[in-house]
Protein backbone atom coordinates (compact mmCIF):
# COMPACT_ATOMS: atom_id res chain seq x y z
CA UNK A 1 0.00 0.00 0.00
CA UNK A 2 3.09 2.53 0.81
CA UNK A 3 4.57 1.58 -2.88
CA UNK A 4 1.43 2.42 -4.37
CA UNK A 5 0.93 6.01 -2.22
CA UNK A 6 4.87 6.35 -2.87
CA UNK A 7 4.08 6.18 -6.74
CA UNK A 8 0.78 8.46 -7.21
CA UNK A 9 2.91 11.44 -4.86
CA UNK A 10 6.14 10.81 -7.73
CA UNK A 11 3.45 11.43 -10.88
CA UNK A 12 1.92 14.23 -9.03
CA UNK A 13 5.28 16.10 -8.52
CA UNK A 14 6.22 15.45 -11.66
CA UNK A 15 3.19 16.94 -13.14
CA UNK A 16 3.22 19.95 -11.04
CA UNK A 17 4.10 23.27 -13.68
CA UNK A 18 7.55 24.52 -13.40
CA UNK A 19 7.37 28.68 -12.75
CA UNK A 20 8.93 30.89 -14.84
CA UNK A 21 13.02 32.05 -13.63
CA UNK A 22 12.59 34.99 -11.29
CA UNK A 23 13.83 38.19 -12.76
CA UNK A 24 11.86 41.23 -12.26
CA UNK A 25 8.85 41.90 -10.18
CA UNK A 26 6.56 42.06 -12.75
CA UNK A 27 4.61 39.81 -15.16
CA UNK A 28 6.66 40.03 -18.11
CA UNK A 29 5.20 40.46 -21.98
CA UNK A 30 6.95 38.79 -24.15
CA UNK A 31 7.72 39.71 -27.93
CA UNK A 32 7.05 36.75 -29.18
CA UNK A 33 3.62 36.76 -28.76
CA UNK A 34 3.75 39.58 -31.24
CA UNK A 35 1.67 38.61 -34.66
CA UNK A 36 4.47 39.17 -36.40
CA UNK A 37 6.40 42.15 -38.33
CA UNK A 38 4.72 45.49 -39.33
CA UNK A 39 4.42 45.29 -42.69
CA UNK A 40 5.63 47.69 -45.10
CA UNK A 41 3.60 50.74 -46.50
CA UNK A 42 2.10 49.90 -49.93
CA UNK A 43 4.32 51.31 -53.08
CA UNK A 44 3.15 51.61 -56.74
CA UNK A 45 5.71 51.19 -59.41
CA UNK A 46 4.70 54.49 -60.71
CA UNK A 47 5.04 56.61 -57.74
CA UNK A 48 8.81 55.61 -57.51
CA UNK A 49 10.27 58.32 -59.27
CA UNK A 50 14.04 57.24 -58.37
CA UNK A 51 15.37 54.29 -57.00
CA UNK A 52 19.67 52.86 -56.42
CA UNK A 53 20.74 49.76 -55.32
CA UNK A 54 23.51 49.75 -52.50
CA UNK A 55 25.76 47.55 -50.81
CA UNK A 56 27.05 47.91 -47.26
CA UNK A 57 29.19 46.12 -44.46
CA UNK A 58 28.00 45.94 -41.28
CA UNK A 59 30.77 45.03 -38.50
CA UNK A 60 29.89 43.50 -35.47
CA UNK A 61 33.61 44.61 -34.54
CA UNK A 62 31.94 48.59 -34.34
CA UNK A 63 30.83 49.55 -30.85
CA UNK A 64 26.96 50.70 -32.02
CA UNK A 65 26.76 46.76 -33.35
CA UNK A 66 27.69 45.51 -30.19
CA UNK A 67 23.95 44.06 -29.44
CA UNK A 68 23.41 42.39 -32.61
CA UNK A 69 26.83 40.12 -31.59
CA UNK A 70 26.11 39.97 -27.89
CA UNK A 71 25.32 37.44 -26.13
CA UNK A 72 27.47 34.97 -27.71
CA UNK A 73 25.48 32.49 -26.48
CA UNK A 74 22.00 32.77 -25.30
CA UNK A 75 21.47 34.93 -22.01
CA UNK A 76 18.15 34.17 -20.52
CA UNK A 77 15.70 35.61 -23.50
CA UNK A 78 18.37 37.29 -25.41
CA UNK A 79 19.76 35.78 -28.41
CA UNK A 80 22.42 37.20 -30.69
CA UNK A 81 21.63 38.15 -34.64
CA UNK A 82 23.93 35.34 -35.54
CA UNK A 83 21.87 33.13 -33.44
CA UNK A 84 18.41 33.91 -34.37
CA UNK A 85 19.66 33.43 -37.94
CA UNK A 86 21.22 29.99 -37.16
CA UNK A 87 18.10 28.82 -35.12
CA UNK A 88 15.75 29.96 -38.12
CA UNK A 89 17.87 27.77 -40.72
CA UNK A 90 17.98 24.61 -38.09
CA UNK A 91 20.23 22.84 -40.41
CA UNK A 92 20.34 19.98 -37.54
CA UNK A 93 16.75 19.33 -38.37
CA UNK A 94 17.10 18.08 -42.24
CA UNK A 95 13.17 17.51 -42.38
CA UNK A 96 12.20 21.18 -41.18
CA UNK A 97 9.85 22.49 -44.00
CA UNK A 98 9.55 25.58 -42.77
CA UNK A 99 13.04 26.09 -41.59
CA UNK A 100 14.79 29.50 -43.22
CA UNK A 101 16.24 28.95 -46.84
CA UNK A 102 19.35 29.89 -47.78
CA UNK A 103 20.29 31.14 -51.52
CA UNK A 104 23.48 30.57 -54.07
CA UNK A 105 22.85 33.66 -55.72
CA UNK A 106 22.05 37.32 -54.29
CA UNK A 107 18.71 37.61 -56.00
CA UNK A 108 17.30 35.01 -53.75
CA UNK A 109 16.62 32.24 -56.89
CA UNK A 110 18.76 29.67 -56.61
CA UNK A 111 17.73 27.69 -52.59
CA UNK A 112 20.63 25.88 -51.36
CA UNK A 113 20.68 22.19 -50.49
CA UNK A 114 19.87 21.53 -46.44
CA UNK A 115 22.96 19.50 -46.74
CA UNK A 116 25.42 22.07 -48.30
CA UNK A 117 24.03 24.11 -45.70
CA UNK A 118 25.10 21.71 -43.07
CA UNK A 119 28.32 21.21 -45.04
CA UNK A 120 29.23 25.36 -44.94
CA UNK A 121 28.70 25.49 -41.36
CA UNK A 122 31.19 22.66 -40.68
CA UNK A 123 35.24 23.77 -40.59
CA UNK A 124 37.39 20.95 -41.58
CA UNK A 125 40.75 20.70 -40.09
CA UNK A 126 43.39 18.06 -39.83
CA UNK A 127 45.14 18.15 -36.62
CA UNK A 128 48.85 16.38 -36.24
CA UNK A 129 49.13 13.40 -33.67
CA UNK A 130 52.41 12.69 -31.70
CA UNK A 131 53.67 9.86 -29.97
CA UNK A 132 53.32 10.76 -26.10
CA UNK A 133 56.16 8.71 -24.84
CA UNK A 134 58.81 10.20 -27.69
CA UNK A 135 57.07 13.09 -29.08
CA UNK A 136 57.87 11.75 -32.73
CA UNK A 137 54.36 12.60 -34.99
CA UNK A 138 52.68 9.46 -35.70
CA UNK A 139 50.24 11.31 -38.42
CA UNK A 140 46.85 12.94 -38.72
CA UNK A 141 43.62 13.57 -38.05
CA UNK A 142 40.72 15.32 -39.95
CA UNK A 143 37.87 16.94 -37.94
CA UNK A 144 34.94 19.19 -38.05
CA UNK A 145 34.34 22.00 -35.90
CA UNK A 146 30.95 23.88 -36.71
CA UNK A 147 30.62 27.40 -37.03
CA UNK A 148 29.07 28.71 -33.90
CA UNK A 149 27.04 32.17 -33.76
CA UNK A 150 29.92 34.51 -32.31
CA UNK A 151 32.37 33.71 -35.74
CA UNK A 152 29.62 35.61 -37.41
CA UNK A 153 31.69 39.02 -37.61
CA UNK A 154 30.25 40.76 -40.38
CA UNK A 155 26.84 41.26 -42.55
CA UNK A 156 26.61 41.88 -46.20
CA UNK A 157 23.26 43.99 -46.66
CA UNK A 158 22.09 44.67 -50.48
CA UNK A 159 19.26 47.38 -50.09
CA UNK A 160 17.29 49.90 -52.44
CA UNK A 161 17.10 53.41 -51.33
CA UNK A 162 13.86 55.50 -53.36
CA UNK A 163 12.06 58.09 -53.64
CA UNK A 164 8.18 57.80 -52.90
CA UNK A 165 6.33 60.89 -54.84
CA UNK A 166 2.61 59.10 -53.24
CA UNK A 167 4.26 59.49 -49.86
CA UNK A 168 6.65 62.57 -50.53
CA UNK A 169 9.59 60.97 -48.90
CA UNK A 170 12.75 59.11 -49.40
CA UNK A 171 12.69 55.39 -48.07
CA UNK A 172 15.09 52.16 -47.75
CA UNK A 173 14.06 48.59 -48.21
CA UNK A 174 16.62 46.02 -47.33
CA UNK A 175 16.60 43.24 -49.97
CA UNK A 176 18.64 39.97 -48.83
CA UNK A 177 21.30 39.77 -46.10
CA UNK A 178 24.58 37.90 -46.40
CA UNK A 179 26.47 36.54 -42.76
CA UNK A 180 30.43 36.12 -42.92
CA UNK A 181 31.99 33.69 -40.30
CA UNK A 182 35.44 34.66 -39.33
CA UNK A 183 37.62 32.29 -38.26
CA UNK A 184 41.26 31.36 -37.96
CA UNK A 185 42.84 29.01 -40.81
CA UNK A 186 46.46 27.57 -40.06
CA UNK A 187 48.76 28.33 -42.26
CA UNK A 188 52.86 28.42 -43.21
CA UNK A 189 55.24 30.50 -43.54
CA UNK A 190 58.78 29.69 -44.73
CA UNK A 191 59.55 26.28 -44.06
CA UNK A 192 60.34 25.94 -40.15
CA UNK A 193 57.44 25.40 -37.51
CA UNK A 194 58.38 28.16 -35.94
CA UNK A 195 57.27 30.34 -39.27
CA UNK A 196 53.34 29.01 -38.44
CA UNK A 197 50.95 31.83 -38.24
CA UNK A 198 47.14 31.62 -37.74
CA UNK A 199 45.33 33.32 -40.76
CA UNK A 200 41.83 35.12 -40.02
CA UNK A 201 39.76 33.56 -42.89
CA UNK A 202 35.90 34.11 -44.02
CA UNK A 203 33.35 31.87 -45.05
CA UNK A 204 30.01 33.38 -46.50
CA UNK A 205 26.72 31.37 -45.32
CA UNK A 206 24.65 32.43 -48.31
CA UNK A 207 22.40 35.06 -49.20
CA UNK A 208 19.33 35.19 -46.83
CA UNK A 209 15.59 37.01 -48.65
CA UNK A 210 15.19 39.80 -45.66
CA UNK A 211 11.38 39.26 -45.82
CA UNK A 212 11.69 35.75 -45.20
CA UNK A 213 13.83 36.65 -42.24
CA UNK A 214 11.45 39.34 -40.74
CA UNK A 215 8.57 37.10 -38.88
CA UNK A 216 12.19 35.53 -37.06
CA UNK A 217 13.52 38.87 -35.73
CA UNK A 218 9.84 40.22 -35.06
CA UNK A 219 9.79 37.28 -32.21
CA UNK A 220 13.31 38.35 -30.46
CA UNK A 221 13.70 41.12 -28.60
CA UNK A 222 16.73 43.20 -28.66
CA UNK A 223 18.90 44.11 -25.98
CA UNK A 224 19.16 48.13 -25.20
CA UNK A 225 21.71 49.01 -22.93
CA UNK A 226 20.64 52.06 -21.74
CA UNK A 227 17.14 50.78 -21.13
CA UNK A 228 16.18 47.18 -20.79
CA UNK A 229 12.57 48.05 -20.11
CA UNK A 230 11.98 48.57 -24.40
CA UNK A 231 10.25 46.36 -25.89
CA UNK A 232 12.27 46.46 -29.10
CA UNK A 233 12.99 43.52 -31.98
CA UNK A 234 15.90 42.94 -34.01
CA UNK A 235 13.43 43.78 -36.75
CA UNK A 236 12.66 47.45 -35.17
CA UNK A 237 15.94 47.87 -35.17
CA UNK A 238 17.06 46.83 -38.48
CA UNK A 239 14.08 47.82 -40.47
CA UNK A 240 12.64 50.75 -38.90
CA UNK A 241 15.26 52.66 -36.54
CA UNK A 242 17.79 51.45 -38.37
CA UNK A 243 20.39 51.57 -35.51
CA UNK A 244 23.58 50.02 -36.93
CA UNK A 245 26.71 51.20 -37.76
CA UNK A 246 27.50 50.19 -41.44
CA UNK A 247 29.54 51.74 -44.30
CA UNK A 248 28.43 51.62 -48.31
CA UNK A 249 31.16 49.24 -49.93
CA UNK A 250 29.50 49.36 -53.91
CA UNK A 251 26.65 51.47 -55.43
CA UNK A 252 24.89 49.52 -58.34
CA UNK A 253 26.65 50.84 -61.57
CA UNK A 254 27.11 49.28 -65.37
CA UNK A 255 30.81 48.00 -64.29
CA UNK A 256 29.47 44.70 -62.79
CA UNK A 257 28.68 46.97 -59.55
CA UNK A 258 32.23 47.13 -58.78
CA UNK A 259 32.72 47.87 -55.04
CA UNK A 260 34.73 51.14 -54.50
CA UNK A 261 37.72 49.06 -53.35
CA UNK A 262 38.15 48.68 -57.18
CA UNK A 263 38.70 51.92 -57.82
CA UNK A 264 40.03 53.51 -54.42
CA UNK A 265 42.77 51.72 -52.80
CA UNK A 266 43.27 53.86 -49.74
CA UNK A 267 41.12 52.23 -46.96
CA UNK A 268 40.53 55.97 -45.38
CA UNK A 269 39.34 57.69 -49.28
CA UNK A 270 36.96 54.39 -49.36
CA UNK A 271 35.35 55.63 -46.35
CA UNK A 272 34.95 59.52 -47.89
CA UNK A 273 33.62 57.54 -50.97
CA UNK A 274 31.56 56.00 -48.78
CA UNK A 275 30.24 58.56 -47.10
CA UNK A 276 30.01 60.42 -50.50
CA UNK A 277 27.43 58.05 -52.19
CA UNK A 278 25.64 58.15 -48.90
CA UNK A 279 25.38 61.98 -49.00
CA UNK A 280 24.07 62.14 -52.94
CA UNK A 281 21.68 59.51 -52.06
CA UNK A 282 20.09 61.72 -49.45
CA UNK A 283 20.53 65.28 -50.95
CA UNK A 284 18.21 63.59 -54.19
CA UNK A 285 15.41 63.73 -51.68
CA UNK A 286 16.05 67.88 -51.88
CA UNK A 287 16.59 67.69 -55.51
CA UNK A 288 13.39 65.65 -56.27
CA UNK A 289 11.53 68.47 -54.28
CA UNK A 290 13.07 71.27 -56.36
CA UNK A 291 12.09 69.40 -59.58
Amino acid sequence: MSIVSFSFLYAQTNDTPVPPPLTVPWEIVEVNDRPGPVPYPAVKHNDVMWHVTIWRDLDLREKRNHALYFPTEPQGSFRSLGQVILDAIDFNNPNNENALPIYVDEYCNIKRDRSDIKNVLNNSRTIAQYDPDSGEPTGEISIDEPFTAAQIMYYRLKEVWFFDKNRGELSVRILEIEPFFEYEKEGAIGASDDDAVSLLARRRLGHIKYDELRPYLAQQQYYTPKNTALQLTFDDILTWKRYFSSYIIAEGNLQNNREIQEYITNPRDQRLESERIMSEIRNRESEIWDY
